[in-house]
């Protein structure tokens, strides 16, 4: 059987960082997934709220599928980018990127994050007591820049990301799958963007969240980051039928 794997890159490939820009792989993992992509039979995918520029840059790895914008960009190899998003106004964006700069111009630990799809505004970094009153603010401004129904916002992990409607991990997940048929999808993600993915798999692969304990998840399975790196070293040596034969869909926990 025929192998695609489906991978977060913030808080899976690598640890949540302060701001976007700290989170930069090290040289053994872009070894690791280069060895990952040459394997027969396996196909390597990242899926990521970022953009696909930066995932580019961070992720020079030959032959890796790409789907940056949660799934709005999709870049496969050898292929030039196209988008699932339709006809988003890149216009609104911009001017919701204007405001959000001027709330936060007098503050400190936000960041706003302008993409070529989504907009993501983060605040892990930012005094706790102010929080609630910027957020509030910004999901005002939201609405009068970024309406639905063309738009939506969804949280993340200390971040609100303000996308175009209908696009989601979960649909670039299956617009990929569909170009290979009969490979068997796993999805590793640890946001709450994920669950879309996991949701859009339930019943037809294997779904993982990455966390450090068990919480409300569509996945099928939740490990910790580390016991997935043990398992992709493990499927970079021994190839798709180590996940087959020796784990019968399911990771260990170890």
């Amino acid at each position: 059987m025929r192998l695609f794997m489906f991978l977060d890159y913030d808080g899976t490939l690598v640890p949540i960082a302060g701001t976007p820009d700290q989170a930069v792989p090290p040289p053994a993992l872009l070894q690791l997934l280069q060895k990952l992509v040459g394997l027969e039979g396996l196909r390597v995918a990242v899926v990521s709220g970022r953009d696909l520029q930066d995932l580019q840059s961070l992720l020079p790895v030959r032959d890796l599928y790409l789907a940056a914008c949660h799934g709005g960009l999709i870049k496969v190899p050898g292929s030039e980018p196209y988008t699932l998003a339709g006809q988003a106004d890149r216009r609104q964006l911009d001017r919701l990127a204007r405001a959000a700069e001027a709330l936060i111009a007098d503050r400190r630990g936000f960041l706003v994050e302008p993409k070529a799809l989504s907009l993501a505004f983060h605040y892990r970094l930012a005094n706790p007591l102010e929080v609630t009153p910027v957020l509030q603010r910004f999901k005002i401004l939201q609405k009068q820049h970024c309406p639905p129904p063309d738009w939506e916002m969804i949280p993340g992990n200390k971040v609100l990301e303000v996308r175009p409607a209908g696009v989601n991990k979960g649909t670039a997940v299956k617009h990929l799958l569909a170009q290979w048929p009969g490979a068997f999808p796993v999805y590793i993600g640890d946001d709450v963007t994920d669950e879309d993915a996991f949701r859009a798999l339930s019943g037809r692969g294997r779904t993982i969240l990455v966390a450090n304990r068990p919480r409300p998840t569509a996945a099928d399975q939740c490990l910790t980051r580390a016991a997935i790196l043990v398992f992709l070293h493990h499927l970079a040596e021994k190839g798709p039928g180590y996940f087959f034969s020796t784990l019968k869909g399911r990771l260990p926990e170890k």
